[in-house]
């Protein structure tokens, strides 16, 4: 048994594992070697989805199941197969994107399945966002994805509009079937409700390299809240977003300050 085998680390990215340049620092890769190297389970959760964050991890093992798609599947890089996923039944998530993509025409409306990203709206091609775009994504109606399987709804754009097709969507019921957030200033998404980095951790412990663990999760923005009040202890970045601090158990570092190294550090001394 190794120092830090009673352990599972897992980490949101934007804003926690990376830092403001968008990279992993050498001080977190060094604590995460020692911390696997020691006997622990490391993950990531994010809303990015496999492909996108694994250049990311490069040279970081990851050693159980990550969460993607901001809760929306279990996905094992080990294996690499989706241990489990969540998917949008039903007609209601069609009517609605077509609502979404027919009277928001100037926010941009993209629907993720595990191998794709279809953006169903009629938008720039121009736009700086698409050069900026580290996933893979496809320009096409929504009348040709409304047979595949869904696992997140994502609308872009300005903050006045996505408040407008909020307050439309709850009209239409769809707090009745979804998980609905900010996961960025100008970004909004829409998983099932059965669907989170929270309710992933259920799955998460269930997994046999993780039974009887202790899971640590870190994370700074809203849709992280519930996923640091599931986990055993819930570390909140110095730079989250004050109702992500006020449901952690611990408030750390911020993301510039080598996050993962300092909750590590916290292990060490016995203070989690």
């Amino acid at each position: 048994m190794g120092k830090y085998s009673d352990y599972v680390l897992i980490s949101d990215m934007d804003g926690t594992l990376l830092n403001s340049k968008r990279e992993v620092s050498q001080e977190n890769r060094e604590a995460l070697r020692r911390f696997t190297e020691g006997g622990g389970n490391f993950c990531v959760a994010t809303g990015r989805t496999p492909e996108d964050t694994r250049k990311f991890l490069q040279g970081i093992e990851i050693n159980t199941s990550c969460v993607f798609f901001n809760g929306a599947m279990l996905y094992d890089y080990r294996q690499d197969k989706i241990t489990k996923a969540v998917t949008l039944q039903g007609q209601k998530w069609r009517d609605f994107a077509a609502f979404v993509v027919e009277n928001f025409p100037d926010l941009c409306t993209q629907v993720f399945t595990a191998e794709v990203c279809y953006v169903v709206s009629q938008i720039n091609l121009e736009d700086p966002l698409w050069e900026k775009a580290t996933y893979e994504h496809i320009f096409c109606p929504l009348s040709e994805v409304t047979d595949k399987e869904w696992l997140k709804i994502m609308v872009h754009g300005e903050l006045s509009l996505i408040r407008q097709m909020v307050a439309e969507a709850r009209k239409m019921g769809m707090d009745e079937i979804s998980n609905n957030f900010f996961a960025a200033d100008v970004c909004y998404e829409f998983v099932d409700k059965e669907a989170s980095k929270g309710h992933m951790l259920k799955y998460l412990r269930q997994l046999p390299e993780n039974r009887g663990r202790k899971i640590i999760a870190q994370g700074d923005y809203g849709n992280d809240t519930y996923m640091l009040q599931m986990a055993d202890t819930g570390v909140a970045s110095g730079n989250a977003h004050e109702d992500t601090k006020a449901a952690a158990d611990i408030v750390g570092v911020t993301c510039d300050e080598h996050l993962a190294a300092y909750v590590i550090g916290l292990i060490d001394r016995g203070e989690i």
